[in-house]
Order: structure tokens, then C-alpha cells, then sequence
């Protein structure tokens, strides 16, 4: 009852009566008269911490973390995605850091080590097995690293949490948990050491690869950047249609059902797919770029590319939103929280790597108006919680709403 009162006395005083960094002495009054002297003093604190966070008080739906509702004009796409990298904090100097370490020393690590890659024996069977054993192996170690995450519940990490009010599945039901495993990890090993290996030798002896793979073609860091972004654009150009079309009834019954059999989604469930889905929306769609640029790319830019494509799918199925994920730098990029909702509500937000082609499509308006409601409810906590510290009676204030709507007539006239 309390939230209730509290986020109706915000929208009646605050929004309404527009308050700027000076509150007027006739809005002072209109307050004091309506709820009393010590209740007007916390209204003064409570706008002024809001102005301080460039915050609007509860009820406004402007300042979500990623976008509004109305994220139809190139002007608040803009605006949102400035609130997007303000709101990660110190986090965006690391992901920054994240980012410029991967594509600096990456390229240099790797061009060290391929003189050895090289040496292991004929090119094609080595690009052969690198197609689906790097994959595999980058899967098992962010998971390994995802997994000491979870187990140790560290509350560093823990506050990055998108849902903290939910057990996480093995806490829930540890015998239906163990079940769920194993036929998960038998999933994955079917897709990975069965699906991915055909695909690849299909790819390699049958339409033959053209991509380079000598010491001496090794690209150099502005080839290796630039072609990685053609291809993230054309996966997730490919993913989402892909994906979009999996959640038809028809095809979500026969194949995508599998995936989102995982409510909340964990790091191990990111290639729980049907064969077919993982086939087609996963390694087709992970693998178009490459294909498209031939014999122009180098063997190792696509290996790198795999270790991308690889963390971005385990980051987004994690279930935390880490505010320096390196992935949430590009822009018109999604998020953790963003794919999460796709999960749990099991409706839109069929994109990848970006947003612009939901928007295009509005096929994330029902998230936009989900994290609108969830961050006007939290702002509405944040009121109830410093109104109960100020001992303020609700069945007092409850009693005054009607005056405060009578003040609102007031002002229309």
C-alpha cells in the first residue's frame, strides 16, 4: 500500500508539477499544506538526489538501461545508447581495456604461435579440426569459468545478477538438476563432435576452402578488425531471421522448443539446441561471414572471430549482467538482461549481437516496456524505503490524495 501511495504522490508532484533544480514556493506550499512540514523536507532531498543521478523520479520510463518504448526516432536511439554506456560505470573502462587487449595482443599471440599450428601437420585437416575442436574447447572454458561464478557466489559478482530472486536450477531442484545435465551435456557433445565436424568437412572437402592460412598472408590488425565486424554484422543479420523464424509455431514446436527448456538461462545452455537449430542458426550463421569473404580471409581471423562468437553466446546466456563485458561496447549492441527476457518471456528480441533490427522490426517493444516497468518499480522501492525512514503514516497520506489530485484540477485550469 505504502509503493502505491508513494509512486502516486511522485506522479502528481514531481512529474506533474515538473520540478527543475529550484522547486518554486508555491509548489513548497502546495506541499507543506497537502502532507505537512516534515514530509516536505524529504520530497526537497529525495528531488535533489534525483537531480544529482540525472535521474527522473518514479514514473518516468525515459531511463531505461537500454532504450524506451518509443525507440522509434534516430534521436533517442542515440539518447538511449549514451544512457547504456553511462550506466556501466567504472565497468566501461574495463571493457574498454577488454577490448583493446583482445584485438592488440591477439593477433600477435596467435601470429607467434602459427609457425607450430602450421607444423601439425597437412592445412586443410588442420583447418578441419581447428573448425570445430576450438569452438569446443573455448565452450568448455568460459563455462569452467562461468561455473566458479556461480558455485562460489561471491557477492562482487553476485550484484551483477539479473535475476537474484530466482534459484539458479541445481539450488531448485538438485535431482531434476542432475537429470537435466546430463541430457544437456549429451546434447552438446552430439552438436559439437557430430553436427560441427560434418558441417566443417562438408565445407572443406566438399565446396573446397579458399582461405589463407600461411605465415606470410598473416593479416595484419586493421584487416583482422575490420573483416571480424563484416562478419559479427552479417551473423547477426543471418540470426535473426534465422531466429525469428524458429519461433514460428511450427518450427518452435518441432526445433526451438529444446533451447528454451532453460527458463533461466545459464552459461551451458547457450548451445542446448535441436541438431537441426544448431546446424543452421548456430554454426551457419557463426561461419556466413567467412564463407563470403573467401579467399580474402585468413584462417586465423576466423579462429579468432570463433573465440568472439563463442564468450558472446556464454555472456548472454550467463544470466549476470557484468558491466564490463567488452561485447556491450559496440553500439546498438543488447545485453545480458536483453536475451535473458527472450528466455523467460519467450517473446521478440531475436538478435545477436545488436538491437537495430528489433527496432526496425519492433520486435522488442514488449522488453522496452517489461524494463520500463521493472526500473520504475525499483525507483518506487528507493521512495518507499526513504518515506518509511522519514516514519511517515500511509493511511495519513492515503487520506490526503484526494487533496493532492484537487491541486492538479487546480493547474489544468
Amino acid at each position: 500500500m505504502t509503493k502505491c501511495i508513494m509512486y502516486q504522490i511522485d506522479q502528481l508532484i514531481i512529474n506533474q508539477y515538473n520540478c527543475q533544480s529550484r522547486i518554486s514556493t508555491a509548489l513548497l506550499q502546495k506541499i507543506e499544506t497537502t502532507i505537512g512540514n516534515t514530509n516536505k523536507q524529504q520530497y526537497i532531498n529525495n528531488q535533489k538526489k534525483y537531480q544529482k543521478q540525472n535521474l527522473k523520479m518514479p514514473g518516468s520510463i525515459s531511463d531505461t538501461t537500454c532504450s524506451t518504448p518509443e525507440n522509434d526516432t534516430v534521436e533517442r536511439i542515440i539518447k538511449n545508447d549514451t544512457v547504456r554506456y553511462v550506466r556501466k560505470g567504472y565497468g566501461l573502462f574495463f571493457a574498454i581495456v577488454i577490448f583493446l587487449s583482445f584485438f592488440y595482443f591477439g593477433p600477435i599471440l596467435l601470429k607467434a604461435v602459427w609457425p607450430l599450428y602450421l607444423s601439425l601437420g597437412e592445412p586443410k585437416y588442420i583447418i578441419f579440426f581447428a573448425q570445430f575442436l576450438f569452438p569446443s574447447f573455448m565452450y568448455a572454458l568460459a563455462n569452467l569459468i562461468m561455473w566458479s561464478i556461480y558455485v562460489s557466489e561471491i557477492p562482487f559478482f553476485e550484484r551483477y545478477r539479473i535475476w537474484p530472486e530466482k534459484q539458479w536450477p541445481w539450488q531448485k531442484d538438485p535431482v531434476a538438476w542432475r537429470a537435466k545435465l546430463r541430457q544437456t551435456l549429451k546434447n552438446i557433445f552430439i552438436n559439437q563432435f557430430v553436427v560441427a565436424p560434418a558441417m566443417a568437412a562438408f565445407e572443406l572437402f566438399v565446396t573446397g576452402s579458399k582461405c589463407q592460412y600461411s605465415l606470410e598472408s598473416f593479416p595484419d590488425h586493421i584487416t583482422i578488425i575490420k573483416q571480424i565486424t563484416f562478419m559479427m554484422i552479417v551473423e547477426d543479420f543471418f540470426f535473426y531471421w534465422g531466429h525469428r523464424a524458429l519461433h514460428t509455431p511450427y518450427l518452435y514446436q518441432l526445433i526451438h522448443k529444446t533451447h528454451h527448456e532453460y527458463y533461466n538461462a545459464i552459461s551451458i545452455c547457450a548451445e542446448y539446441a535441436h541438431p537441426i537449430e544448431f546446424a543452421v542458426a548456430n554454426v551457419l550463421t557463426t561461419s556466413a561471414g567467412y564463407l563470403i569473404l573467401g579467399s580474402s580471409v585468413h584462417m586465423s581471423t576466423f579462429i579468432l572471430w570463433l573465440g568472439i562468437r563463442v564468450f558472446e553466446t556464454i555472456d548472454g546466456h550467463c544470466g549476470y549482467e557484468f558491466s564490463w563485458s567488452p561485447y556491450r561496447l559496440l553500439p546498438l549492441s543488447g545485453s545480458s538482461e536483453y536475451h535473458n527476457y527472450h528466455h523467460s518471456h519467450n517473446v521478440g528480441v531475436y538478435g545477436s549481437f545488436f538491437t537495430y533490427l528489433d527496432t526496425i522490426f519492433k520486435t522488442n517493444k514488449d522488453y522496452f516496456a517489461y524494463k520500463a516497468r521493472k526500473e520504475r518499480n525499483e525507483k518506487a522501492k528507493i521512495e518507499s524505503r526513504e518515506f518509511s525512514k522519514a516514519k511517515i503514516d500511509p493511511n495519513e497520506l492515503n487520506e490526503k490524495l484526494s487533496s493532492l489530485s484537487k491541486l492538479q484540477e487546480q493547474k489544468s485550469q
